[in-house]
């Protein structure tokens, strides 16, 4: 009997532990690998690649706007597979902004670019909101955290 309470008891707290690492909304599901990154882990790749796309769009390198727009939404859509109990409405909205950012980059329609670009941010906060991690912000870039990377359309 005394066994059967000591694993209870530490079982409970090492439950605790793994809880306080991540918001509920972020648990990783028991039967996927321990290869899979930490949603943290996944959102500072979003991070930087929203970063990048800015950079693209307001240097007007079109290719490189577009191709981070489908790396952003692979990685939406990867974190959504993986943590199934992220909010549908706000993979959802996310989604929809990025379309709509999408479309304004097809057409390199800067004027639709910066709004749109906005819109994505502005997604991204109310998914961090509804998930209990508010304090997480995103903002326009105000410059590029990457100095090794040439932003302006390549010339032929």
């Amino acid at each position: 009997m005394r066994r059967v309470l000591c694993a209870a008891t530490l079982a409970a707290c090492l439950m605790n532990a793994a809880h306080s690492e991540e918001p509920a909304f972020a648990q990783r599901p028991e039967t996927q690998p321990q290869s899979i990154g930490a949603l943290s882990d996944m959102m500072i790749s979003i991070l930087h690649r929203h970063a990048i796309l800015w950079m693209a769009g307001v240097s007007n390198n079109w290719p490189l706007a577009d191709y981070e727009a489908r790396q952003l939404k692979t990685r939406f859509m990867e974190a959504a597979q993986v943590y199934r109990n992220i909010p549908v409405e706000t993979v959802t909205a996310a989604t929809k902004a990025l379309d709509d950012l999408s479309a304004a980059i097809s057409t390199r329609n800067k004027a639709q670019f910066t709004p749109r670009f906005l819109e994505l941010t502005r997604s991204c906060n109310a998914c961090h909101v509804s998930a209990g991690v508010g304090f997480v912000v995103i903002e326009t870039p105000r410059t590029s955290p990457f100095t090794n990377q040439a932003f302006a359309p390549a010339t032929k």
